[in-house]
């Protein structure tokens, strides 16, 4: 059976968060990194072709604040390295920020009075007996 989940910004950090801990629910408070380990499920590792792209590395851990700037904002995973180093040489803030975003700004695309679609899921299950 194939399931498909819409990720949008009103429901992509606790999709991200329900996901990233099986399914599951962590306490308040807890780290997703902690919350996993207590669980047994090992860390989310970065996978696809797309990484190189993004300066990423295959296989490398993908970290709780970088799923919350991904889904939650739409921004490149490490935006705040990033943002952090074009402060430094002198860029202004909003285009700092702006030099993050992955794809179009979902400011513009809510001033349009639309939703923000940030990724699908397709989930493939296999039918019970």
């Amino acid at each position: 059976m194939l399931s498909v989940a819409k990720v949008q910004k009103r429901n992509a950090w606790r999709y991200t968060r329900r996901v990233a801990f099986g399914d599951g629910r962590r306490p308040v408070g807890q780290s997703l990194k902690d919350a996993q380990e207590m669980a047994g499920l090992p860390p989310g590792r970065w996978l696809g072709r797309g990484l190189a792209a993004l300066g990423l590395t295959g296989g490398a851990e993908v970290s709780e604040r970088q799923l919350e700037l991904l889904f939650g904002q739409g921004r490149h995973p490490d935006a705040d390295r990033i943002e952090r180093g074009l402060l430094d040489d002198g860029a202004d803030q909003a285009t700092a920020r702006l030099t993050t975003v992955l794809g179009q700004p979902i400011e513009e695309i809510e001033a349009r009075k639309q939703t923000p679609l940030l990724a699908l899921d397709f989930t493939f299950r296999p039918q019970g007996p």
